[in-house]
């Protein structure tokens, strides 16, 4: 073991021993912290992620990755230079939220369906706080303003975009091409049939991993939580964007509660809400690292991709705040804002779904079109 690794296995003892004395001195607010990251997992995480998790691993099963890497190559290739099963990370990453991208990535790594250079840079921009996290509960649930799910939304998900399209571009300069050939296999994967008996298997196989995951996210949901709750209770001097900040720095949705409970403007709020939800916070990080943590992906890129998006959710947050007009301070929203807001979304989802709908048709009778053009 290098003299670096023992360093860090030194610091991580110690704050291991600090946390067990914390916990013993003050066993009502481990007690109150751990409950609140339990009720928050069970509540709110599992409901949102789990069937998409099922959803993913059952595709990943039944090798949905064969035919999407045939039949999306055309359009991952030019814009972030990766195959054409990377596709299924990048929609539920977009969709379902932390960590279902690097979930799905690190399956695509196990089936050896990707390198190792392409899984670190899917996991750098296929992990994305949620839609309906950002706009119920930080924009409807915290800010009480509508308009800010707005702001926040193209922050996030355009530097995630864009953090994809320049890594795509650096790995095209570094080398002419990072794979040497393309799986094309989705024509004879057409033939395949699934008895019963594959049924019963993939159903297990997809069941027993997305529980696992999910059970993985809800213990460091709970560690984390109780850590957080510690570094609540010290009071910590400094403006109410530090506190945000170094909340944030371990759990985003303490970070941003600070900041909606403080007394500042919604200009000064988002900017630093975007940073938040763009660094993630340790205990995201630290799931995206549970994904992979079987497999050969490294998570440092992973991790200053993090601190790049924080900048720059700052900056661009900053910078269409003062196009947005925006309310001076947080204010209860309308019942029809509401139902405006919540109609919008539908139809965003509606047209995700559409879109979904029309892509699996298209890569169902593009094998027996290219067979009926051969014969």
């Amino acid at each position: 073991m290098t003299k670096h690794g023992n360093k860090t296995n030194k610091i991580l003892l110690i704050l291991l021993i600090g946390l067990t004395i914390s916990m013993v001195a003050q066993p009502s607010l481990a007690y109150q912290s751990a409950t609140r990251g339990l009720e928050l997992w069970w509540t709110v995480v599992t409901p949102a992620l789990l069937p998409f998790f099922f959803i993913s691993e059952l595709l990943m099963e039944m090798n949905i990755s064969r035919y999407l890497s045939y039949a999306m190559s055309p359009l991952m290739r030019p814009l972030f230079n990766l195959p054409g099963c990377a596709a299924l990370a990048v929609a539920l990453g977009f969709c379902s939220g932390f960590p279902s991208g690097a979930s799905i990535t690190a399956s695509l790594r196990r089936k050896n369906e990707i390198t190792r250079a392409e899984g670190e840079r899917m996991i750098c921009f296929t992990n994305n706080a949620g839609p309906l996290y950002i706009s119920v509960a930080v924009a409807g649930g915290l800010l009480h303003c509508p308009k800010a799910a707005i702001i926040l939304a193209i922050v996030h998900y355009g530097g995630n975009l864009l953090i994809g399209i320049l890594l795509g571009l650096g790995a095209r300069k570094r080398k002419r091409s990072e794979r040497q050939k393309e799986i094309v296999s989705a024509p004879a994967a057409a033939s395949e049939s699934i008895g019963n008996h594959d049924i019963g298997r993939i159903l297990k196989a997809a069941v027993s991993r997305a529980a696992a995951n999910i059970i993985t996210i809800g213990c460091l949901m709970i560690f984390f939580s109780v850590i957080s709750g510690n570094i609540s209770a010290l009071n910590l001097p400094g403006t109410p964007q530090i506190q945000a900040f170094f909340q944030g720095f371990w759990e985003m949705s303490l970070g941003i509660n600070v900041l909606a409970d403080s007394s500042l403007s919604l200009q000064q709020i988002i900017p630093v809400a975007a940073a938040i939800l763009g660094f993630g916070g340790i205990s995201v990080q630290m799931q995206v690292l549970a994904m992979v943590g079987d497999t050969d992906i490294r998570i440092f890129p992973y991790l200053a991709c993090r601190i790049g998006h924080a900048v720059f959710s700052y900056l661009a947050a900053t910078l269409l705040c003062s196009w947005i007009s925006l309310p001076v301070s947080a204010i209860t929203i309308t019942t029809g804002e509401i139902n405006f807001f919540l109609s919008s979304l539908q139809l965003c989802c509606g047209a995700l779904a559409i879109l979904a709908g029309i892509s699996l048709v298209l890569i169902a009778i593009r094998p027996l079109y290219l067979y009926h053009h051969k014969s």
